[in-house]
């Protein structure tokens, strides 16, 4: 690999050791070579012993902010395009390529794609746009529409959501990088919106998608349930003041205290909260609001526009995706088969059908393949009905046609042993594994 990598991806991490080495493993996956690995984290023990893409540089950050944390990745960084992904998420093999090509085009600074929830499957966050106060308003765009791109403004920008995004390093440079003043909340609609007013574009680019499991941290329970929101508030404040006109700046805080009132009164009406909570979070926000009012802010110049550099991006290379369909009762050779693949550099899928209704799942395996499990007569998506009377072929093709754009899936393998006297013989020698196994090309 050149001295100089193309391409940073930049992982910010804070006492979530087990979230990142998960992530790692799983990014070792992505379709598309020459980039480096920054990882930004107070925990830099977490990564002895761990799989993970190569080169990998690891630096330390104690001080609790994003933004810091995120600046520190950027300064080290040696690649002229810069990607972010959280230690709590997963990306899809075709992640960075997607994400990178709309680079192709010089006057465009940022990408942002999509990201799914807990399931695996759907949808967590879609496209929104940011106004002057803050508050994001969604973008109808479709999941597996082609990139769209904005052209800047001085009132509103797409967001590039800091759990998948990626910068022309130049741009984020020309700006200042990321405002430390939003140590949590806001910092990506921030930098988004900066970038929208020095004059770069911004695409979304719905294909370039990540797994968002929400990990418990310091802001928040497992449950999504705050601990506190100071952040929010002080970040809420230091937004309009960077951005809004100054009799927007009252409006805007009463109307963000209503919502996030709502919010929590429905996660106390769930359960998710015992009642003493509710008024001392809110109070937690109205004082992260007196100290957003009245934080000292650093200004963020704006340097000269960079000329944009002539190399091209780097474009995705083949990879072999292998799906493993069993039964639970066969969950030992699922689970032996796609470990020896994935140690084996393979993308490997495995695929675990009851037969029930239940809705699919899916998720990254800690010995580095991805699983999907649910029932053979359930849906994977909301939009399907909630029972489908099919075969198991016909579940394995739905999936199969779900994937296409995530990770395109080139062999099929099931458990029976073959009792025809044609042995399976793959040509590429990372799956023989599966030798002598019914295996299906797509």
């Amino acid at each position: 690999m050149a001295d100089t990598p193309d391409i940073s991806v930049i992982i910010v991490s804070r006492d979530r050791p087990d979230e990142l080495r998960k992530m790692l493993s799983c990014l070792r996956f992505q379709d598309i070579s020459g980039f480096e690995v920054i990882v930004v984290t107070n925990t830099p023990g977490a990564l002895e012993g761990a799989s993970h893409p190569t080169p990998l540089r690891l630096f330390d950050c104690d001080e609790a902010n994003i933004a810091v944390a995120r600046n520190v990745g950027i300064f080290a960084a040696k690649g002229r395009f810069i990607a972010f992904c959280d230690d709590d998420a997963l990306p899809d093999p075709s992640w960075l390529g997607y994400l990178l090509a709309p680079f192709k085009n010089p006057s465009i600074g940022g990408t942002g794609g999509f990201t799914r929830g807990r399931n695996g499957i759907s949808l967590q966050w879609g496209a929104v746009e940011t106004d002057l106060v803050g508050e994001a308003h969604p973008l109808d765009i479709a999941p597996d529409s082609k990139p769209e791109i904005f052209a800047p403004s001085q009132k509103t920008a797409p967001v590039m959501i800091g759990t998948n995004c990626a910068f022309r390093a130049s741009a984020l440079k020309q700006i200042g990088g990321f405002d430390p003043a939003f140590a949590y909340y806001l910092d990506d609609s921030d930098i988004s919106l900066r970038l929208s007013k020095a004059g770069w574009k911004l695409a979304i680019v719905p294909r370039a998608q990540v797994h968002h499991g929400f990990a418990a941290g310091p802001y928040r329970a497992q449950n999504r349930v705050p601990k506190t929101l100071n952040p929010h508030g002080k970040s809420k404040a230091v937004f309009c003041r960077r951005h809004a006109p100054e009799d927007a700046l009252e409006p805007a805080l009463l109307a963000f205290k209503a919502l996030q009132f709502k919010r929590l009164e429905k996660q106390l009406l769930a359960g998710l909260m015992e009642p003493p909570a509710l008024p001392a979070l809110i109070k937690s926000l109205e004082d992260g609001y007196q100290t957003g009012r009245y934080f000292l802010l650093k200004s963020m110049p704006v340097g000269k526009e960079p000329a944009a550099g002539t190399s091209p991006i780097l474009e995705p290379m083949p990879r072999t995706h292998v799906l493993l369909v069993g039964r639970k009762a066969e969950q030992k050779w699922l689970n032996d088969k796609g470990k020896t693949l994935a140690d084996g550099g393979v993308i490997t899928t495995t695929l675990t059908l009851s037969r029930t209704p239940a809705f699919m799942k899916a998720n990254f395996s800690e010995c580095g393949y991805w699983t999907l499990s649910g029932g053979q007569f359930g849906k994977s998506s909301r939009s399907e009905p909630l029972l489908q009377k099919r075969s198991i072929h016909d579940k394995v093709e739905a999936e199969i046609q779900r994937l296409a754009s995530i990770s395109p899936v080139d062999f099929v393998a099931y458990p029976q042993v073959s009792a025809t006297a044609d042995i399976f013989s793959p040509q590429n020698d990372a799956i023989k594994c599966l030798n002598g196994f019914v295996v299906e090309s797509v």
